[in-house]
């Protein structure tokens, strides 16, 4: 991204792009960034030359400031004033004690998608921009700018969120300053967050930091070599990864040494957080040593990221460890995720008890395996327990009353446009049907 775009330029091209008829809800907080990329999307919308696309926006209160719901009604007057239809969502959760931004930022997803459901939206649009990327390419590289952090690559410019709505983020080119002269030609003023100058907040600093650094140019380059990356993983992945009743993977030694270390990197990562139930692959200390433990000649075993790595003469296999595998209560009519690794329904009219099958699995589901990978994939198993009955559960199991299917935490919430090819290679190898939101059938070919 060595030049900026004038934020009405990636405007234009996407409506230009993106498949007619459509609706677009925009994410607006009242910040100028927001506030442009909806007074921009109005005004070219006004023109005529698009009258097949309609606009909504969405307000997320998260109830963090006092001053958060007088915000979303100003926005709504905005809205008001321009003739959109606008909604306030409201995070009326109670607020963790730790992992506060995490949280927020997973009720934002939630509310939106809420918000797109209730409009009908074809897609939801964010304001975030190459400011927003510069800042949070310099958070990542502060925990770990090793050149294999692939999140050094940046945000995607487009994610599936909770695998129903594709949020789309066209001004990843824009800097603020050019919104904000956009905003001040049409009179329209926008909300400073507090938040947005408080040292107390890591973007906070990082913000001011690059500000007394001097301008800071991001350039895509990265995003392309991940998206090469990730492509190349899939493909690999496709031709060699093997699993059995969705908790064993297992990869050829032979197939592991005829790729290249940066491609095992990101393949094995990506198993490895299905396998383990985990929204990341290996930290980068536990990677190199499994990497390590590959190149070496011997038969060996390590455990990481919840991920029992059993290297054999022939394969290494891959299984939940035996640790921690904690049972779930799902009432009746309900649905739970049951250690991070399956979505279970219960259809039946009594409440259920979710456990580790351990000596309940069917050991004929992983006949050929060695005997202690099979231990570790019958405890993986689910077992559901309802009255003076136990069977094990697999993936596509329980005859319509109780349903399971394979959660996978690194993509199900959040999935980048990136990595589309390698989560439906991983659902399609775990049991589990594609994300059925193809990004194409919402914009024409290399839209983004």
């Amino acid at each position: 991204m060595s030049d900026y775009q004038t934020p009405q330029a990636p405007i234009d091209a996407l409506l230009n792009a993106i498949r007619k008829p459509a609706h677009l809800l925009v994410a607006i907080s009242g910040g100028s960034d927001s506030t442009g990329l909806l007074v921009l999307l109005h005004g070219a919308l006004q023109s005529g030359l698009y009258p097949h696309i309609s606009l909504s926006a969405a307000t997320v209160d998260h109830r963090l400031r006092a001053a958060s719901a007088s915000e979303a009604r100003q926005v709504a007057v905005l809205c008001a004033r321009l003739g959109i239809a606008h909604v306030t969502k409201v995070w009326r959760d109670d607020k963790p004690a730790h992992g506060l931004s995490a949280a927020a930022r997973q009720a934002r997803y939630q509310l939106l998608c809420e918000a797109a459901d209730e409009f009908g939206a074809s897609a939801i649009l964010s304001a975030h921009t190459a400011d927003d990327q510069a800042e949070t390419v310099a958070m990542r590289a502060a925990r770990n700018a090793s050149p294999v952090n692939s999140g050094l690559s940046g945000m995607a410019s487009a994610v599936l969120l909770l695998r129903r709505h594709w949020l789309l983020r066209p001004l990843l080119a824009c800097r603020r300053a050019d919104i904000r002269t956009a905003l001040d030609a049409a009179g329209i003023g926008w909300i400073d967050d507090p938040s947005n100058i408080d040292p107390a907040y890591e973007r906070a600093r990082i913000r001011a930091s690059l500000a007394a650094d001097g301008e800071q140019v991001f350039s895509d380059r990265g995003l392309q070599s991940r998206t090469a990356l990730s492509q190349a993983a899939a493909a690999f992945l496709e031709r060699h990864l093997s699993v059995t009743a969705s908790v064993v993977a297992s990869l050829s030694r032979e197939a592991l040494a005829c790729t290249d270390r940066q491609t095992r990197r990101y393949a094995l990562n990506a198993v490895a957080a299905a396998i383990g139930g985990r929204a990341h692959g290996l930290a980068l200390e536990p990677m190199d040593r499994l990497l390590a433990m590959l190149d070496g000649g011997d038969a060996a075993r390590m455990t990481a990221g919840r991920v029992v790595f059993d290297l054999r003469r022939d394969s290494l296999h891959m299984t939940r460890e035996s640790r921690d595998i904690l049972p779930l209560r799902i009432e009746s009519g309900g649905e739970a995720i049951w250690d991070d690794r399956f979505r279970i329904r219960n259809g039946s009219g009594e409440a259920l008890l979710i456990e580790s099958a351990g000596q309940g699995a069917d050991r004929h589901l992983f006949a050929g395996l060695p005997p202690a990978v099979a231990r570790r994939a019958s405890v993986a198993l689910p077992l559901v327990r309802t009255g003076n009955i136990a069977f094990p559960l697999s993936a596509g199991g329980g005859g319509g009353l109780i349903e399971a299917e394979v959660f996978l935490g690194a993509y199900d919430r959040f999935l980048p446009l990136f990595d589309r090819k390698l989560a439906n290679v991983l659902a399609l190898r775990l049991g589990r049907g594609e994300y059925a939101l193809p990004f194409h059938d919402l914009l024409t070919e290399n839209a983004c």
